[in-house]
């Protein structure tokens, strides 16, 4: 795969499967330093360096996960579950999946729990014959600041003009309303909207899918005033996998070969 001239292509691909909006951006590598989280329960940080990777510009909104609801391939299949005995059992428990707490096709996703957001990864895999998966913590910082070194996406003060929080909206926003919030390399609402899953433990830095480990969450939402909390590099929560909540979405990785 050429990187980053085959993403045009692969944002095509990918729409035709989701629909759109959808669009891949590249992100570079390059380092990221992680505050210390040890008096949440969370790691001590420190600088890591992070290998180049593709991130979706939107969280998942409602529309492509209704895709995979109604795939005959998709939430139907147990096999997308396959990856622990605790997804499988959760899939076993919640055989239906619980409806998004805002309806509309271009409002991101909610109340879909972490073990389902890795089985969405799981099977548009294998639709796109790529490798999808949720970003890591690293990752999900790296590109929400870049080497920018900044608290927020654009910058160290917050905007309200730049991201849906504070619950001024009352809820979540159509993806791409505050354009003026982009990230460094263009990925939108990263602060604000949706809590975001990342695939990482809380407290351990680990990818590894099994057991019932808590998992970080980065972002903020459409209901988070303070504004410590809404940094791109707070570091202060972690939530349950099995968690399907009004305030918490995904958006998606694509992992160079």
């Amino acid at each position: 795969m050429s990187i980053p001239n085959e993403l045009i292509t692969l944002s095509k691909q990918t729409e035709s499967i989701l629909g759109p909006p959808f669009e891949w951006c590249h992100i570079p590598n390059g380092m990221v330093k992680l505050l210390d989280a040890s008096d949440y329960e969370g790691t001590t940080g420190g600088a890591y360096q992070v290998a180049d990777f593709a991130i979706g510009k939107y969280l998942i909104t409602n529309a492509p996960y209704e895709i995979f609801i109604n795939h005959p391939n998709g939430f139907r299949d147990l096999q997308w579950w396959n990856y622990s005995p605790q997804a499988i059992q959760w899939r076993k428990d919640h055989p239906n999946p619980k409806p998004t707490a805002f309806a509309g096709a271009n409002l991101p996703c909610t109340r879909v729990s972490w073990f389902d957001s890795v089985a969405f990864c799981n099977w548009l895999s294998i639709e796109l014959a790529a490798t999808i998966r949720l970003p890591t913590e690293l990752e999900w910082q790296r590109a929400a600041v870049g080497d920018s070194g900044w608290a927020y996406p654009w910058g160290n003060e917050l905007d309200e003009t730049r991201a849906n929080f504070g619950n001024r909206v009352g809820k979540v926003s159509v993806v791409g309303s505050f354009p003026d919030g982009q990230s460094p390399f263009g990925v939108m609402d990263m602060i604000g909207n949706l809590w975001e899953w990342c695939l990482t433990t809380w407290g351990a830095d680990s990818t590894d899918l099994s057991g019932y480990t808590y998992r970080s969450i980065r972002g903020g939402a459409w209901n988070v005033s303070n504004s410590e909390y809404l940094r791109a590099i707070d570091r202060g929560e972690g939530h349950s996998p099995r968690g399907r909540l009004n305030d918490c979405g995904f958006r998606i990785v694509l992992q160079y070969q």
